[in-house]
């Protein structure tokens, strides 16, 4: 199937560039067939001084290379290639404002579910920007500010038991798609998923914070994916001096808080603004909010040279 991106538009695979349509692997994958692919997303953006960084590529990749051994994928590249091979790719197609994407995937036909021992896993970096992910003659998607979100009580988010929650496997996000898809047609935007034990986990992509009595709330992570944007809210939070508390949260305290938002690459800080109707008492986005997305914002445009660190220069 032909893309429709730029013929120009490249593809960083096993250590070569090569054209976008050149990137293929068997519909009969085991990554396709199987769900095994695991993936990592970061941010390019410009930055105030000039060029272009990505925000915390090194978080990205470790975790990148934690879901591929959690998962057992036989990757070859190291840290070090990864991160070239996410600059160069960045440079090749000259984009000033993306999301950098790697896939680690067996592509070839494995009858079994478990890839023979001999089969090692390819690994694709691409930039990706949100014209390429329009359909064609649709618009660009952007992503909205505020959204209403549903608690489904009638479904849960996988426990450890069924996916290592650290692993961003494609296979793990079944179960989000099928409860958002029925969310939306009741007329929400976005669902928070319960845990085994009934409390707040996560959206299908995102992390969940709360604001309750001036006190920032965030599940903690061992049931839920350890975010690089919910690490980096909660850095900047405390630096700020905002009381933070990583705790289980109930949905009653989630729909009764003053605020609440999810975070993610894509997002980076969405606020919520309703969560099963009822609307949060802040308003949506509360200050706090507006607050933490802009140091965030500053952070990633190389603004706040406190966080100078969380940059890696691509160009």
């Amino acid at each position: 199937m032909k893309s429709a991106l730029p013929a120009s538009r490249t593809i960083w695979v096993d250590g070569a560039l090569i054209a976008w349509d050149d990137a293929r692997a068997s519909i009969l994958s085991h990554a396709m067939q199987r769900g095994s692919l695991v993936f990592d997303v970061a941010a390019l953006r410009e930055t105030a001084g000039g060029g272009i960084a990505c925000f915390r590529a090194r978080d990205h990749v470790d975790r990148f290379l934690r879901s591929a051994a959690l998962i057992g994928l036989d990757v070859r590249w190291d840290k070090t290639a990864l991160l070239a091979a996410m600059a160069r790719t960045a440079r090749d197609n000259g984009v000033s404002a993306a999301l950098v994407r790697w896939s680690a995937f067996v592509p070839t036909l494995e009858a079994d579910v478990v890839p023979r021992a001999t089969s090692r896993a390819s690994v694709a970096v691409a930039v990706i920007t949100p014209a390429d992910t329009a359909g064609r003659g649709e618009p660009t998607h952007t992503k909205a500010a505020v959204v209403n979100v549903c608690i489904p009580r009638d479904s849960r988010k996988a426990g450890p038991e069924v996916f290592p929650p650290q692993a961003k496997v494609a296979g793990a996000y079944l179960g989000s798609m099928l409860a958002k898809r029925r969310a939306r047609t009741y007329g929400y935007d976005e669902v928070v998923l319960l845990d085994r034990e009934g409390r707040v986990a996560e959206a299908p992509t995102a992390n969940v914070f709360a604001v309750i009595g001036r006190v920032l709330v965030s599940p903690p992570t061992e049931r839920v994916l350890s975010g690089v944007t919910r690490a980096s809210i909660l850095d900047i939070a405390r630096t700020e001096g905002i009381e933070v508390r990583e705790a289980h949260m109930t949905p009653d305290e989630l729909t009764n808080a003053d605020e609440a938002f999810l975070t993610a690459t894509s997002l980076p800080v969405q606020a919520i603004g309703s969560v099963d109707g009822q609307a949060m008492r802040a308003g949506a986005p509360g200050p706090l909010t507006i607050r933490l997305k802009e140091a965030l914002m500053a952070c990633q445009r190389g603004e706040d040279t406190r966080y100078s660190k969380w940059l890696d220069r691509v160009g």
